[in-house]
């Protein structure tokens, strides 16, 4: 913008007048194209924030409610087309745990739940073209409770088609619970060359809280029938007695681990111990440990599994396509799905720091050790 001063002094000789008028040529000009940016874009915004409001409003008017007979139907997905009978790819990717999903329609990628688990095998056995399954594992670990759960509905689901061994792939990373559930059954296991296995180990976490408290001022009344029912409680220190007992169940889940490694891998518990340190190591490493059998890609899980089942050549495979409503295929690609995926997490460290689990949990990632 030119501005042009004019200096007056006629009209009183005892003061001067400074007459500023701005000089418009051009300016409009300039202004509409530095102001053009901005305003596209946020036109842009407008339009992408009413479409994703039509978009969820739609997808809340025209979804079917869920009911849990829904839910026992699976949707599959061809991997590779042959005839009616085939194998079955089925994915365990993330934390093992107990219930179910609070969101129905959500993927299964975001967590193994054991309710979901048992009513999708419900819905594999009573179909009878699916005659053997792959189980391909990506797992951080999880409880005890539901490692074991896993573990037994695995079982349930190879008796139901005839099938002894447990065809295994572990992919990108299987440890812990992942371990346990997949041990307790008589197993073969394929490998991803580029994979880590490991974690065996168990953990038990009690937050304290009580400096804090003091220092903030927070004091807390527990009215309770004897002297370790609050047990964990964050506001308190462990007692020596308490600290000796949660040890022993630690010690004791421990060593049930080792013997489910040792009896599933056909390993010495003395060799076992010697690895079961919580560290995860590299497939590579795992196979010379025992804990893989063959570093190779899922296909030959998928052929040993066809083998297992006698099925000629020309069988189907299949993978269990993950039912995404609108709303979840909007979050999914978008940033809030990963704000509300780090918030949920926040939450969930913060709600576990802050109680103690009726189960023991393994050793969940090697940043965690």
């Amino acid at each position: 913008m030119m501005y042009k001063f004019i200096m007056i002094t006629q009209i009183n000789p005892n003061r001067q007048i400074i007459e500023v008028k701005p000089k418009l040529k051009g300016f409009l000009i300039s202004y509409i194209l530095f102001s053009l940016p901005g305003f596209l874009a946020g036109l842009i915004w407008v339009v992408i924030s009413i479409i994703a409001l039509l978009s969820v409003v739609t997808a809340f008017l025209s979804a079917p409610s869920f009911s849990v007979e829904e839910s026992n139907t699976l949707s599959l997905e061809t991997v590779q087309k042959g005839n009616s009978n085939g194998v079955l790819i089925y994915d365990l990717t993330g934390e093992i745990q107990t219930g179910s999903r609070s969101l129905p329609g959500t993927a299964r990628s975001t967590g193994i739940f054991t309710e979901v688990v048992s009513k999708d095998f419900a819905a594999i056995k009573a179909d009878s073209k699916i005659k053997n399954v792959v189980f391909r594992l990506n797992t951080p670990g999880g409880s005890v409770f539901a490692s074991q759960v896993l573990g037994d509905l695995i079982k349930d689901l190879l008796v139901s088609k005839g099938q002894m061994e447990a065809v295994f792939y572990f992919d990108q990373i299987a440890a812990s619970g992942g371990l346990w559930a997949a041990y307790q059954n008589k197993n073969y296991i394929f490998g991803s060359r580029y994979g880590e296995t490991g974690s065996i180990g168990v953990i038990l976490e009690v937050a304290n809280f009580k400096k804090l408290a003091d220092n903030i001022g927070y004091s807390q009344v527990t009215i309770k029938s004897s002297q370790s029912k609050d047990i964990g409680n964050p506001l308190r220190e462990l007692s020596p007695t308490e600290a000796s007992f949660l040890q022993k169940q630690v010690d004791t889940e421990y060593a049930k681990f080792i013997k489910i490694v040792s009896e599933g891998r056909n390993i010495p518990e003395s060799k076992v111990k010697e690895f079961a340190n919580g560290y995860v190591y590299t497939n590579s490493e795992a196979l010379n440990l025992g804990l893989l059998n063959e570093l190779a890609s899922i296909n030959k899980a998928v052929f040993r599994a066809a083998e297992n089942a006698k099925l000629s050549n020309g069988y189907s495979v299949w993978q269990i396509k993950s039912k995404l409503g609108i709303i979840d295929s909007l979050l999914s690609s978008s940033s809030l799905s990963s704000l509300i995926g780090k918030t949920t997490q926040t939450a969930s460290q913060i709600n576990s720091a802050t109680a103690l689990k009726s189960g023991v949990v393994y050793a969940i990632e090697p940043s965690r050790l």
